[in-house]
């Protein structure tokens, strides 16, 4: 993924991207991946979910499932910090199991995310996962320590929630 973002141009040129912060951690991301950051709102709890699927909120008269970053990838999340905002994902691919996919998502985030102008030159790979975990890579950044996450596979551990 780190690649695929400088492929389309010249490798000298900054991508615009979000530090996105979470428990302890920071998401790192293109910026076009990200709708919308908006306040945490009333969540509808589903029964019968995995731990990280928080359950499903209105954004924009629609109703998009919530997920914790954190618990996907099974790390703790602090419970005396309350979630602050919620970032709103566009779907990245479609789904493999022929069931319609929400257009969007959302994950809890602790705060507001911060836009930065990224050359690859200034990303360091710290560690490289397997295709089958939710984080691509950690990585640094701007003297920051990040992960990059896998969104196709995200997506496809939202695929296996039966969302109402």
């Amino acid at each position: 993924m780190a690649d695929t973002a400088w492929e389309m141009g010249d490798r000298r040129e900054a991508v615009r991207c979000l530090l996105i912060p979470l428990t302890g951690r920071k998401l790192l991301l293109p910026s076009v991946a990200v709708a919308e950051v908006l306040a945490y709102a009333v969540v509808k709890p589903a029964s019968d979910a995995p731990e990280w699927f928080l359950g499903m909120m209105e954004w924009r008269s629609v109703h998009i499932p919530l997920i914790s970053f954190e618990k996907l990838i099974g790390e703790p999340v602090s419970e005396s910090s309350s979630r602050h905002r919620v970032a709103v994902f566009h779907t990245i691919g479609e789904s493999e199991k022929g069931k319609d996919r929400q257009p969007f998502y959302g994950i809890a985030i602790q705060g507001i995310p911060h836009l930065i102008q990224l050359r690859e030159s200034e990303l360091t790979m710290l560690q490289t996962s397997s295709s089958d975990e939710p984080v691509l890579f950690r990585v640094e950044v701007q003297g920051q320590l990040a992960i990059i996450p896998n969104l196709a596979l995200l997506e496809e551990r939202l695929d296996s929630v039966d969302i109402p």
